[in-house]
């Protein structure tokens, strides 16, 4: 980063966008304050420079995403928030970094989360094709394309088979539930979620961790994958949170209002450390919530196939583009914006 930028003042400015409570859900500010004391520097800028610092062309970084939606007890419904913002950090890891993004979800969310790909404007492949893809058209994969196990028993040797088949720089997850100590997984009012619905993402970060890969997560309520860094807040911020506090810990933990909006956040942080203040410009979010919602991913709290993130309208989210894109060109190239 140069010095001729003021990009601290730069990450308080997007925290402040994607963790102000705008839902009011009451439980956003504490879990950032929490997320915030352990990190020391705004979390968005700091997951941001740890990607620059860690990716490095043709390296693979898996993004794990994808909340089942238990109310129905359907495999193959997910909530809008995550795979779009998984998408939309795809597109920044691909043409800002020059990774090869790999998207991981249950096996019957798999048309989803290819669905947003599209929608962010990147061509979906095997898997095998997009660990190959360090020049030429530009690729993503799904990981659930070949099947990351829902299964407790299989986590582990499927964790350890795919981190050896791509070795990836960093694993991510993105509004993914996470595993409490018991091994069990519950949504922010501590309902539980059916493990068999649940691609099993933990044992994926706690194996990559055990091998160097950077690990981050991106969470809203508390009961998100990598909430275990600070699983001492969920437990005294959320009604049961003895119940809900995820176990694993990740090295740089994002909190936002809506998750969606921490991961194009996160976007935005890269294309600004990359010298692209014209990259958000050049992806459109409406497209890829309506991609994903074409292929049947709803709105989690109203459970509509609906254009929105967490209950939040399109229009709020587009407007979180266009200050986030205000706040990079600001940075960027000064106040003036010439």
């Amino acid at each position: 980063m140069g010095d001729d930028h003021d990009w601290a003042g730069f990450g308080e400015a997007v925290d402040a966008l994607v963790a102000t409570d705008f839902t009011a859900r009451g439980v956003c500010a504490p879990l950032y304050a929490a997320a915030r004391e352990r990190t020391g520097e705004p979390l968005v800028l700091a997951a941001a420079t740890r990607l620059r610092e860690r990716v490095r062309p043709g390296d693979p970084v898996l993004i794990c995403t994808g909340w089942p939606c238990a109310t129905w007890l359907l495999s193959d419904l997910t909530e809008t928030d995550g795979p779009v913002g998984a998408a939309h950090l795809a597109r920044a890891l691909e043409e800002c970094l020059g990774a090869v993004p790999v998207l991981v979800t249950a096996p019957a969310l798999v048309p989803v989360a290819a669905a947003a790909l599209r929608g962010a404007g990147l061509v979906v492949a095997d898997l095998d094709v997009a660990a190959r893809s360090k020049s030429g058209p530009r690729r993503a994969a799904v990981a659930g394309a070949i099947g990351f196990t829902t299964d407790a028993a299989r986590a582990g040797d499927d964790a350890a088979g795919l981190l050896d088949r791509l070795r990836p720089a960093a694993v991510i997850g993105i509004e993914v539930p996470g595993a409490n100590q018991a091994g069990d997984y519950h949504d922010a009012t501590a309902s539980r979620i059916p493990s068999e619905l649940v691609v099993k993402a933990d044992a994926l970060v706690r194996a990559a961790a055990e091998r160097g890969s950077l690990t981050i997560g991106i969470g809203d309520g508390g009961n998100e994958l990598g909430m275990g860094s600070i699983a001492e807040a969920v437990r005294r911020h959320l009604p049961d949170g003895e119940i809900v506090a995820p176990a694993t810990e990740v090295d740089t933990l994002i909190v936002g209002c809506v998750s969606n909006w921490a991961a194009v956040a996160l976007s935005a942080a890269i294309s600004a450390l990359a010298g692209r203040p014209d990259f958000l410009a050049g992806v459109d979010l409406r497209r890829i919530i309506d991609q994903a919602c074409d292929a049947g991913a709803i709105d989690g709290p109203t459970s509509y196939i609906d254009a929105k993130s967490d209950g939040t309208p399109l229009a709020a989210n587009l407007g979180l583009v266009a200050l986030l894109e205000t706040a990079v060109r600001a940075h960027s190239t000064g106040w003036r914006m010439a």
